[in-house]
């Protein structure tokens, strides 16, 4: 076999297939340290700067392994555009005879026995005609089931999650359509396939299936985390307990659903479940009410105080589901829904109790607030130990990259988060850019501290003069939903162009419907700071409102503070100023995507020229040159 470097040499494979094909020396780097770290065994840290063309180097080496790999990434965009643009693209350069999958989670796929429900049932009529026709058009055309091929559908669409598959309702071999199951062909696909593309949640939902005995995804000697500075939240994500009005809600509506559709011809049961059944909802609001907060948000479960009223109204809701499950299991073994129906209701109370009971010192417990609903959870305060032993002690090798793992220079934060405790190989590959020549980095001298009361009024004005500079073309990323609101809303008064919104469309549209318009302005938070790809002119100017440090008040930070502060640790300076430097980071690398882009990013937090940390967030942006004054920066930009 050539050396891996021949697949990126110009007159290698790629090259042959690309008329500009350009051979980077970063992209030979990357592909030739995963290679060794397949060959070896061990761990790989690898950041990649915009521009390396990291997916490539990662793929090469897998396809030419003869190993069973796994490729995790952070989104389902992400996988998407792996699996059917880059893998595609290499195998056939290649002419690799690898078996490749894309697997997403299972609420990414139509199920086709709640489908058969939903359209027999009234439920149907309360949605319109022609959505319902289109669904049905397309269930009776589709291979595969996915989601993704129907267009313009939102991520949250209400007939979706009347028809989608889900942990909840997947009942298993035993459900008559089993054979014909999207989610049992995906699964099977994936079972004999080399390489595996999936994303992040569905790796972590493997590990957790795992502990119960089960599995979702195939066995595998690599797996390679791409967008791998997401995996913390993820897995925490993954690894914490969460029980809902609306879980509970859910439940009691598939019971019964079950319970008709298996028509029993003699049911004993049946009224005492009737009765169990209508007072069950009741009695879940009489519970979770108590924890309703005034405003939508997460807080720590251990300021809202568990009275005697609200221990009695733990005992009764538990009481009446004991009641409720007992009166489905009477019928047990005769049908597989109702069977699973009992299951679920003996998980809830479980997961319930383990809340409500809040003792585990390694698990933080919160009370969420929902416009719908009220959520119990516990979440574990450190994941590295869990991320140590069921990932980085298990698989030959690993492999963790993304345009943002270090910090300052060092990956002594990811290593500390992960519980990477021994020697890696670790690799920084800078992106092929000219940054002091394509961009400028403008801290505006004048702006207030962010957390005064001038601040949004500041911003604004700094806002408005900014996008008419570069005539729109602009993301604007902010750290709330309130300043996001206001900042679209000034906008839409002041600016004569389009002004989008985050929520107003699926992302997808948003960014097309941006990328149309070239004197169009987007308002976004948190889900528009990573994984947004805008080449060229379109994207000619970023603004920042605030550094993104997590907010203290989140019951998983405040817990991961405290727990670094009693034992000695600093936790400002070693988690929450690493942590919100690598979203900095992220936003920062969506704007200058190749090496013709040209733009500015605007940051208004003042903290970044009045505080000591300041320095620690620039050190890990790219090396711009940095301006306060905006005259210099208007000349700049008007330079031909």
């Amino acid at each position: 076999m050539k050396p891996i470097a021949h697949v990126f040499a110009a007159e290698g494979p790629i090259a042959g297939r690309l008329s500009r094909y350009e051979r980077r020396d970063g992209q030979v780097r990357l592909a030739q340290a995963v290679e060794d770290v397949m060959d070896g065994g061990g761990v790989l840290l690898g950041e990649a700067g915009t521009g390396t063309g990291k997916t490539l180097a990662y793929l090469a080496p897998a396809l030419r392994s003869g190993l069973r790999v796994v490729v995790s990434t952070g989104t389902k965009n992400l996988q998407e555009q792996i699996f059917f643009r880059d893998l595609a693209f290499l195998k056939e350069a290649l002419g690799a005879e690898v078996r490749c999958a894309c697997l997403k989670g299972q609420e990414n796929y139509l199920c086709l026995t709640r489908l058969h429900s939903f359209l027999h049932s009234p439920k149907c009529l309360a949605f319109p005609s022609k959505e319902v026709a289109r669904l049905e058009q397309w269930a009776q055309i589709t291979t595969t089931g996915d989601r993704m091929e129907l267009p313009g559908l939102s991520d949250d669409a209400p007939i979706w999650r009347e028809v989608a598959s889900t942990k909840e309702t997947r009942i298993g071999q035993k459900c008559p359509n089993y054979e014909n199951c999207f989610i049992t062909k995906a699964r099977r696909d994936a079972a004999v396939a080399d390489l595996v593309v999936v994303n992040h949640h569905l790796y972590f939902a493997d590990i957790a299936t795992r502990r119960r005995g089960g599995a979702v995804l195939p066995g595998h000697d690599v797996v390679i985390f791409d967008e791998a500075h997401l995996i913390e939240d993820i897995a925490t994500e993954f690894f914490s307990t969460r029980v809902s009005s609306a879980r509970v809600a859910r439940v009691i509506e598939d019971s019964l659903a079950a319970v008709g559709a298996a028509r029993f011809a003699e049911d004993p049961q049946e009224e005492n479940r009737k009765k169990a059944a209508a007072s069950l909802n009741t009695l879940c609001a009489n519970l979770f009410d108590r924890f309703r907060g005034d405003q939508p948000g997460r807080r720590d479960l251990g300021e809202v105080p568990i009275d005697d009223n609200a221990q009695r109204a733990f005992f009764r809701l538990d009481s009446a589901l004991e009641s409720f499950e007992l009166s489905l299991r009477a019928r047990e073994g005769r049908d597989e829904g109702v069977d699973h129906c009992a299951a679920r209701i003996a998980d809830i109370r479980t997961d319930l109790a383990d809340v409500l009971d809040h003792r585990d010192p390694a698990n933080v417990y919160w009370v969420e607030t929902k416009p719908r609903s009220v959520v119990l959870g516990a979440s574990p305060i450190d994941i590295s130990a869990y991320f140590h032993d069921e990932v980085l002690t298990v698989r030959d090798s690993v492999v963790l990259c993304s345009a943002t793992l270090s910090t300052g220079g060092d990956f002594r934060f990811l290593k500390s988060r992960l519980g990477i405790d021994f020697d890696v190989e670790e690799l920084v590959v800078e992106a092929p850019f000219d940054y002091r020549r394509q961009s400028r980095v403008y801290l505006p001298a004048a702006m207030p501290d962010p957390r005064s009361d001038g601040f949004l009024d500041a911003a604004r004005t700094e806002i408005d003069r900014l996008v008419h500079l570069t005539g729109g073309g602009a993301l604007i990323l902010c750290t709330s939903y309130r300043n996001m609101h206001a900042i679209h809303e000034a906008l839409t008064a002041s600016w004569p162009g389009p002004v989008l919104r985050q929520g107003e469309a699926p992302k997808s549209s948003l960014i097309s419907e941006f990328r149309n318009e070239r004197d169009g302005v987007l308002v976004a938070t948190a889900a528009f700071w990573q994984g947004v790809d805008i080449p060229g002119d379109d994207l000619r100017l970023v603004i920042i409102d605030k550094l993104p440090f997590a907010a203290p008040g989140d019951p998983v930070t405040a817990a991961r503070i405290d727990h670094m502060t009693r034992a000695g640790g600093n936790a400002f300076r070693d988690y929450q100023v690493p942590r919100a430097a690598l979203m900095l980071k992220q936003g920062f690398g969506r704007l200058i995507r190749t090496t013709h882009d040209r733009g500015i990013v605007a940051i208004l937090d003042a903290r970044l020229r009045t505080k000591g940390y300041g320095a620690s967030f620039l050190k890990t942006l790219p090396p711009a040159e940095v301006t306060v004054d905006f005259e210099q920066l208007k000349q700049w930009w008007e330079e031909p």
